[in-house]
């Protein structure tokens, strides 16, 4: 990016700053501050292709530029028609008629009809499409979608889509990010760059991304449903958790997440601020890596697990707001056994099974962390500090790596680590979202692999795909239990904490919702 467009950016965080800041720190005032909203997170995105990306940072953007056929209704994982204005399923459940919703335009100014509706899918599904961009995984296509076999078109605004076999999941799949649709001419206009140029239908318009410092939007005049609240949108990138949290007290931006939840308490109380938070449905964890020869005995891999309490890392990383997780999911979901016992934290059985296999321990076992704060891990160098200390104290030495975000997604999707920590939010409130992302070989392809443990296991494979394609709900509840039977005993990841969603605004912003999956949606916010 030249030195021009820089300075433009600069400029434009600094005089909103400033104008912030002669308000008296208390949000947006009516004379120019309301033009613009300033939000900060821990990363930057990695990319803007909505098929293309699976980081919370990338869809966070792409949440107030893009948007899908259906959605979830604020707050709730209950589906509504959105582009698609209604749509009908097959008894069979094998065809699913989408009627596209009239007078919606693209930021290009082309109109949204069935046909191009049906090019953000059909990029995605054939490898030899023109959007079918060099490099690209769309690993989503492959996970969530992969019994969709064609989408037609069957009218100006008619879009069908032909399944192999039926999907239980398949309509709350529809309305996550990876199904947003985005403008064919993006395509003519910025060619393999449509990655840093996403031209959506939503509420903010693109306008232009300096790498690890703002991604700036505008508002869509055009939009069909009610205007962005603020004539621009800065999504600010700020590493560090306190210098965030003085950018909110100093009046610098309106709203941020990430914090640690110690940092959040004196907030809740304060009305200068307005702190939004609940469960999350995420989980922390840590895989180990099937290349990892010394560390392939589930007995080992049970005994890092007894080595680790869970409960301190919920009490000192978590400040106590959030859970011990015991499955590698979200809490409570379909599958959870009525009657299961957790893994007890007891470092003397853990140091006693170690202890057989001495002879591997003679150099340390390596840890990969990322420094960048997540919904699940305010601190995830702080909680695999603690784990470290837990396994000295069971006679494991371990070397931490830490890696910016990026750099850590980009070397555990491609197997570059002994034990990666990272973890998983929700997309559509299924447990296939989470266990078919974690045990499914089909997401163990390197370069794109959300499996970083690279387990593959093909009984594994058959309860996922048939829990997938069963309706009804006991039969699911007993297949996803043989999952998580399988997944005791193999112990390809470990499941660590449940993390709290927290989102903080200073006073004078309204129309914030805390959606049930996670995602951040800032279309709706405005001043008061």
């Amino acid at each position: 990016m030249g030195l021009v467009m820089k300075f433009w950016i600069l400029l434009l965080l600094t005089s909103v700053s400033l104008i912030l800041v002669g308000c008296g720190g208390g949000g947006p005032a009516s004379n120019g501050s309301s033009k613009t909203l300033i939000y900060a997170r821990g990363s930057d995105a990695q990319k803007l292709d909505p098929g293309d990306v699976d980081d919370g940072e990338s869809v966070k953007t792409l949440n107030q530029i893009c948007e899908g056929l259906l959605r979830f209704k604020p707050g709730t994982l209950e589906l509504e028609p959105w582009l698609a204005e209604s749509y009908a399923v097959s008894d069979d459940g094998l065809t699913m008629t989408f009627q596209i919703r009239e007078g919606v335009i693209f930021h290009d100014g082309t109109p949204l009809t069935a046909e191009s509706a049906a090019w953000s899918f059909h990029r995605q599904m054939d490898k030899d499409h023109p959007g079918h961009l060099p490099g690209s995984n769309f690993q989503y296509w492959n996970y969530l979608y992969s019994e969709i076999e064609t989408v037609t078109v069957d009218g100006e605004m008619t879009l069908t889509m032909h399944l192999s076999q039926s999907n239980a999941t398949i309509l709350f799949s529809l309305a996550t990010f990876s199904t947003y649709l985005i403008s064919p001419k993006s395509l003519e206009d910025y060619g393999q760059d449509l990655v840093r140029h996403p031209v959506g239908t939503g509420p903010y318009k693109f306008v232009t991304w300096e790498p690890n410092q703002a991604i700036i939007m505008e508002r869509n005049e055009n939009y069909w449903e009610e205007p962005a609240g603020f004539d621009r949108l800065v999504m600010k990138s700020v590493t560090e958790n306190a210098v965030r949290l003085l950018d909110l007290k100093a009046g610098k931006i309106h709203g941020l997440d990430g914090l640690q939840p110690a940092e959040i308490q004196p907030l809740i109380d304060d009305p200068q601020f307005e702190v939004y938070h609940k469960p999350g449905m995420n989980f922390a964890y840590i895989a180990f890596n099937e290349t990892a020869e010394r560390l392939r005995e589930p007995e080992i891999r049970e005994a890092i697990f007894k080595a680790i309490d869970r409960e301190k890392l919920v009490r000192v990383a978590l400040d106590g707001m959030g859970e011990v997780a015991h499955f590698p999911m979200a809490k409570g979901m379909l599958g959870e056994p009525a009657d299961f016992k957790p893994v007890p934290y007891d470092p003397d059985a853990a140091r006693a099974v170690l202890a057989k296999y001495a002879d591997r321990w003679t150099t340390p076992i390596t840890i990969s962390v990322m420094n960048a704060p997540r919904i699940y891990a305010p601190d995830p160098v702080n909680i695999i500090s603690l784990i470290r200390e837990a396994l000295k104290q069971v006679g494991l030495t371990v070397e931490v790596e830490v890696r910016d975000f990026k750099n850590h997604l980009h070397q555990t999707r491609n197997g570059r680590h002994e034990i990666g920590f990272l973890g998983w939010h929700g997309d559509n409130g299924d447990p296939d979202n989470f266990l078919s992302i974690h045990l499914g070989s089909w997401a163990a392809k390197m370069g794109g692999a959300t499996n970083i443990s690279f387990y593959k296991n093909p009984d594994m494979d058959r309860l996922l795909i048939e829990a997938r394609k069963v309706a009804d709900l006991n039969k699911r509840q007993a297949l996803y239990e043989e999952v998580l039977t399988l997944w005791r005993r193999d112990l390809p990841l470990l499941p660590l904490v449940h993390g709290e969603d927290i989102v903080v605004f200073r006073s004078g912003i309204k129309g914030f919702v805390l959606s049930a999956t996670g995602d951040v949606f800032l279309g709706p916010v405005k001043p008061e």
